[in-house]
């Protein structure tokens, strides 16, 4: 099992976490295969799909020495308990809740609760949150970034929501710990038509931008 120090250099590596929602069986492992191959280290399963749990219990096994895989919209202790028993080593959720953290914690994996106040990004970490979701971005803005790290520079913020090539080194230069994309990067029509080579100049693109804004 990996140490949590180690899992949470592994989350926040690339600064990107791919969300891959509702993605077809069949195309998913060639779809995080070409995100590992972009460079990204993160992948992120939401469970608001029948086929999620087998979904994630496939790629944590298939690429456990590439990539951390975790689940994603995970709003509730159970599916936070059946993430974690597929396999998933980190937890995101949109909203704040404390059986998800608790559980998360229970079993040594990585807890990321959606927030959107300082009262909330407070709440998260005093209840055992290892890093805050920042959702939705595209709402909030880069400009909240900026002031939440200048009030609380030890949380780890990961804006989550509206997150594209245009602006995700704006969020990283403002002080997030990285950024969740989903539609932006897991493109659906690259998968429709298997352009598996498209998903993989996009996820080289977004690892680009955040390796300079960190510089």
């Amino acid at each position: 099992m990996l140490e949590r120090a180690t899992k949470l250099q592994r989350l926040l590596a690339s600064g990107i976490i791919a969300v891959i929602r509702r993605v077809p069986e069949e195309a998913v492992e060639e779809v995080a295969q070409s995100l590992i191959n972009g460079g990204v280290s993160a992948l992120e399963i939401t469970v608001d799909s029948p086929s999620a749990f087998s979904i994630i219990s496939k790629l944590s096994q298939k690429f456990k020495d590439t990539a951390i895989v975790g689940a994603g919209t995970v709003l509730d202790g159970e599916s936070a308990r059946k993430a974690i028993e597929s396999g998933a080593e980190f937890l995101l959720s949109p909203i704040l809740r404390k059986d998800v953290i608790v559980t998360a914690s229970r079993y040594g994996k990585i807890s990321v609760p959606g927030v959107m106040t300082p009262t909330e990004i407070i709440t998260a970490i005093e209840w055992g949150a290892d890093l805050v979701k920042i959702f939705p971005a595209s709402t909030i803005g880069v400009q909240f970034i900026k002031d939440i790290k200048n009030v609380f520079p030890h949380i780890g913020l990961i804006p989550t929501g509206g997150v594209n090539l245009e602006n995700v080194s704006l969020f990283i230069k403002a002080g997030a710990s990285a950024v969740g994309v989903g539609g932006n990067l897991v493109d659906g029509n690259a998968i429709k038509t298997s352009n598996f080579a498209k998903i993989e100049q996009t996820a080289r693109a977004y690892i680009d931008a955040v390796a300079k804004a960190r510089q």
